[in-house]
């Protein structure tokens, strides 16, 4: 399907029937601490896995059962939503999550 700007679906496919809108990836990398006996902190460190959020908003009458994603080992579909008024195209938004 047509995809009207947007250049990455960074790994999720655009459901059968609609047309990709915007797309949007976040990372988030926690930090692990020790305090010392004061409660200052001592040393931080990154932790090991980041988590990865990816965003895909879509319009058009989504099929939602057709999403599917590039590598299931990596990223997962965590939610799906779709939303139908009088006054426009139908619109989709899913979001999947991937810990690496």
């Amino acid at each position: 399907m047509p995809t009207f700007g947007v250049d990455s679906t960074f790994g999720l496919t655009v459901p059968t029937g609609s047309f990709a809108q915007s797309s949007e990836q976040t990372q988030e990398v926690e930090t692990a601490t020790i305090k010392n006996a004061i409660g200052r902190v001592a040393v931080a460190q990154a932790k090991p896995r980041s988590k990865t959020t990816v965003t895909l908003r879509t319009k058009g009458v989504a099929s939602l059962s057709t999403i599917t994603v590039a590598d299931f080992t990596s990223l997962t579909v965590t939610s799906s939503k779709y939303n139908e008024t009088n006054d426009d195209f139908p619109t989709s938004e899913i979001t999947g999550t991937l810990f690496a």
